[in-house]
């Protein structure tokens, strides 16, 4: 397995990440976001209602997991050959990226996080995700995906404080064809994530 090119290729725990939008791409509009029929119409009532997932105490799943307020922290741990996300929002999930050269494994139990295999290129961190459920939302407005979707996510650091992720979609069940998107985090160095009780029946709308 290749390592970064530098030591601050991504950073490693003493911190905490935050979605600092907008995306850097523009948020892309609906009519260019290639959306299968039921797709679109699933996003539009979603978007009009605006009751997710998230708000209810479930795990973020897939690109929903950096844009929360409580944000992220990633743990490198080299002796593993793993990469973990913590999600701090929400119900305190985790995100597992096995470094190791494993393939994805033939019958995956689908999950919110599914199974993500990762590798350098240069100083970027690119991580492959299959074995996604369908129980989440992708971002805050409520993008479809189904059981097929398959993630390519993109790492750079592009200074010290700025985390860039380009997010390639290919989900034949949702969209037409592939599509990519991306969006920044802020890194806060020496930040401390703190502590995030979920309520049961959270009816917040947003």
């Amino acid at each position: 397995m290749a390592e970064p090119e530098t030591d601050a290729a991504i950073p490693d725990g003493q911190g905490r990440g935050a979605f600092s939008g907008p995306p850097f791409a523009g948020k892309p509009k609906e009519g260019e976001v290639p959306f299968q029929p039921w797709a679109r119409a699933l996003y539009e009532y979603r978007e009009a209602n605006l009751f997710e997932p998230h708000t209810r105490c479930k795990p973020s799943g897939g690109p929903r997991q950096f844009i929360t307020p409580g944000g992220i922290e990633f743990v490198d741990s080299p002796e593993l050959q793993t990469v973990y996300i913590f999600d701090i929002a929400g119900p305190q999930t985790f995100r597992v990226i096995y470094m190791d050269g494993r393939p994805h494994p033939e019958n995956l139990f689908p999950s919110y996080y599914g199974h993500s295999v990762g590798h350098w290129e240069g100083d970027t961190l690119v991580v492959d995700t299959v074995g996604f459920n369908e129980r989440f939302w992708m971002e805050r407005q409520g993008a479809p995906h189904t059981d097929q979707l398959h993630l390519i996510e993109r790492f750079t650091r592009t200074d010290f404080n700025n985390i860039k992720i380009e997010v390639t979609i290919d989900d034949p069940g949702a969209y037409t064809r592939p599509w990519t998107t991306g969006f920044f985090i802020r890194w806060s160095p020496g930040q401390e994530a703190t502590e995030y009780v979920c309520q049961d029946n959270n009816k917040a709308r947003t």
